[in-house]
């Protein structure tokens, strides 16, 4: 608080104390200049009385400046007719320094000090300081000649002068400061005079900006500053209607913002909102617009694509050549093709990239710009080849067995075909294939359905134990021609579930079937089952041909047939697996498979009791 008041104090008085410090800057800087020229002409007349009368002693003779005993000589006379303060001594001392004789004044001793030996150097002057009081003399030597030879020197020394007042000079020095002082006042009186004013114009002003509001300035003045304040009044009429001006020009930008942001973000919602990655851009083929799908599926931040062309942060040069075709564009030459390219991080994926012209909404011919659809196509490519992977192999596997019906049917009709032999293999051979049509369009019903989610399964309580044994038994009929032996190891008890008998059937029958199918001669094949606290599991062992591990892998995708000649020398078509795994998963169970090359395979099916699923469902 009291800081404050200072600050204040000054701000109110600080014209009179900068004029009342300037005053005495310049009556220092004046006395510091008097005395500086006054310590300079001291200097200089003593320089010159001293030259003068170092010569003129040392034109005496020998005998007076050095007298015999008991007789005065020039030097006492002039210690009591020399009136100078600035007298420190006088010695005649001879070629040794030694004094021969000397006067000074009162607390001075003569300093001892070497002299010149070069007669060139006899007659000259030097600074020397005092052994006592610290003061510097100025000293002033000249040789004395008794009889054409050097007797010895004259020391003559001055205190030097030192910046002070005389005791004779305060009153003037006084008298200069007082005169200089009091024209400050009178200056100040006069100045404040003519600003008194301009105060009031700040006092003004201050209101004004508190309230904020434009007003002329009413204030009493004269001469020039009359005229200014007149100037000063019309522009502040000129700037108030600038003011007013500029404020309906600013309400107008800022509806006019609010308006293009409501709309901006409203475009940029949908943007944020579409399932696919966009971009749009300008004329210029810079973005303007992108929503975060994209900006995540690029890995880039908005804030660093904005206002920047492709080619300055997209990595693939795919669509940096692609779009910058779009840059620039007319109506007429835009086209909408499309490219489709993989990600470098991504291979798997097909991202198809499309461009779409943006018009005015003024001029449906002029184009203000570039929207870009990047769409991950990647599953309907997918698709688009399983679909013609699917009817390619449903194709091969039907055509097959019609192939056989067709050559057995022909030749039936044929001489050779009515021995009874003949009529009896045709038929069944014919009726072998029709099951295996039969079978192969079930499966891909069945598969189908599973897919498009439209089979729905009746879980029944399920006597496990007479399903298995059902399935094995009739398997092990058809397979007693391979020369294979069966092995079923089932408990006496085994807990029911809560299945789809038929689907479970097929599933498990897919299984006996590949096992017999894909074993060796006179191997086995093995059906045992075992429960634990919550489920089933059921598993199909044999010792054929084995699965390798690259098999493993896809052995339950669609249609997939090992390349293996052991393998393809087997009928099938790809479809067993698939199902049995599909059935199994629609029961909340799992299918697994254990398997190495030639030594043969598991699979493991684990479906939950019907008490743990109902202790789920509770």
């Amino acid at each position: 608080m009291r800081l404050n008041k200072v600050f204040s104090a000054w701000n109110r008085e600080r014209l009179g104390l900068t004029m009342i410090i300037a005053s005495l800057a310049v009556i220092a800087v004046t006395v510091f200049l008097l005395f500086f020229y006054q310590q300079k002409n001291e200097e200089a007349h003593i320089r010159d009385q001293g030259t003068s009368l170092a010569r003129v002693l040392s034109h005496l003779p020998y005998e007076q400046l050095v007298p015999a005993h008991n007789q005065q000589g020039a030097l006492s006379v002039l210690k009591h007719s020399h009136t100078d303060t600035d007298f420190a001594y006088l010695a005649v001392v001879d070629t040794t320094g030694k004094p021969l004789t000397e006067i000074s004044s009162p607390g001075v001793i003569i300093p001892p000090a070497a002299l010149p030996s070069n007669p060139t150097s006899w007659l000259g002057e030097r600074t020397l300081a005092l052994d006592t009081g610290g003061r510097t003399v100025h000293e002033f030597h000249a040789p004395v000649i008794d009889h054409g030879r050097i007797a010895g020197h004259i020391r003559l020394g001055y205190f030097k002068p030192q910046l002070g007042l005389q005791p004779g000079q305060i009153t003037y020095f006084a008298t200069f400061a007082l005169l200089i002082f009091m024209l400050t006042p009178i200056f100040y009186f006069l100045v404040r005079r003519e600003i008194r004013p301009l105060k009031r114009v700040n006092t003004q002003m201050d209101n004004l900006i508190e309230n904020a509001h434009l007003a002329k300035v009413e204030v009493a003045a004269t001469g020039e500053l009359r005229e200014f304040m007149g100037r000063f009044g019309q522009f502040i009429n000129s700037a108030q209607l600038r003011i007013h001006q500029l404020e309906n020009d600013r309400n107008g930008l800022v509806t006019s913002t609010k308006l293009i942001d409501y709309k901006r973000s409203r475009i940029e919602s949908v943007l944020h909102s579409l399932p696919d990655s966009v971009m749009v851009l300008d004329e210029s083929g810079c973005v303007s617009l992108l929503n975060a799908k994209l900006a995540a599926f690029m890995g880039v931040r908005p804030e660093e694509v904005i206002g920047k062309k492709p080619l300055e942060w997209c990595k693939d040069q795919n669509i940096i050549e692609f779009l910058a075709g779009y840059a620039g564009k007319s109506f007429r030459s835009f086209s909408t093709d499309s490219i489709e390219y993989s990600p470098a991080d991504s291979p798997e994926k097909t991202i198809e990239v499309t461009p779409y012209p943006l018009f005015s909404p003024k001029n449906a011919a002029q184009l203000l710009g570039t929207l870009v659809l990047f769409k991950d196509v990647s599953a309907e490519k997918l698709a688009r080849q399983s679909s013609a992977e699917f009817i390619a192999h449903v194709a091969h596997e039907l055509k097959t067995p019609l192939n056989i019906i067709a050559m057995y049917s022909e030749t039936l009709q044929s001489e050779a075909g009515r021995t009874k032999e003949f009529m009896v293999e045709a038929a069944n051979v014919i009726h072998d294939e029709s099951e295996r049509v039969a079978m192969l369009i079930n499966n891909i019903l069945n598969i189908t359905k599973i897919e498009m989610g439209s089979m729905g399964i009746e879980r029944n309580r399920v006597k496990l134990r007479d399903l298995l044994k059902d399935a094995f038994e009739a398997c092990a009929r058809s397979g007693k021609a391979e020369n294979i032996e069966f092995k079923l190891d089932l408990p006496r008890e085994l807990s029911p579930v809560a299945a789809d008998k038929e689907l479970l059937r097929i599933a498990i029958n897919n299984l006996l079937t590949n096992a017999i199918k894909y074993n060796r001669p006179g191997g086995t094949v093995e059906l045992t089952a075992e429960e634990t606290a919550t489920s089933v599991l059921i598993h199909i062992r044999d010792n054929g041909i084995g699965i390798t591990e690259e098999e493993r892998e896809r052995i339950f995708d669609k249609f997939y047939r090992s390349e293996r000649d052991d393998i393809r020398a087997k009928s099938g078509h790809g479809l067993g697996l698939p199902l049995a795994r599909e059935i199994i998963v629609l029961h909340h169970g799992s299918l697994e498979v254990t398997s190495e090359p030639g030594e043969g395979t598991e699979f493991t099916i684990e479906i939950a009791k019907e008490t743990d699923l109902l202790q789920q469902a509770v």
